[in-house]
């Protein structure tokens, strides 16, 4: 029994499948403006899952995480030149 629950813990530590769609939708709103683009790549970049032995880790791989970082920091950037834009009356 406890063999099972071992693997079980084992299979739930593996990061989430790749979340392309995730991924490409994050660039697309953090080019368009930035806010929902920002909230997407926090969730890529950050997400955590609690196992059932209370240990917690990172839901998606690695490079997941580093591309969350990216659509953040567009987003970010995109967003600070659309106020910055809207302040100026430019747009």
């Amino acid at each position: 029994m406890e063999n099972i629950q071992q693997d079980r813990v084992e299979d739930l530590k593996a990061p989430e499948a790749s979340q392309k769609n995730i991924i490409i939708l994050g660039y697309i709103f953090a080019l368009l403006g930035g806010l929902i683009g920002v909230f997407i790549g926090q969730y890529l970049a950050g997400y955590r899952k609690t196992l059932p032995n209370g240990e917690v880790v990172l839901a998606h791989s690695e490079n997941d995480r580093k591309q969350g970082k990216y659509i953040m920091t567009l987003g970010t950037v995109m967003l600070l030149v659309v106020c910055f834009l809207k302040l100026t009356h430019i747009i």
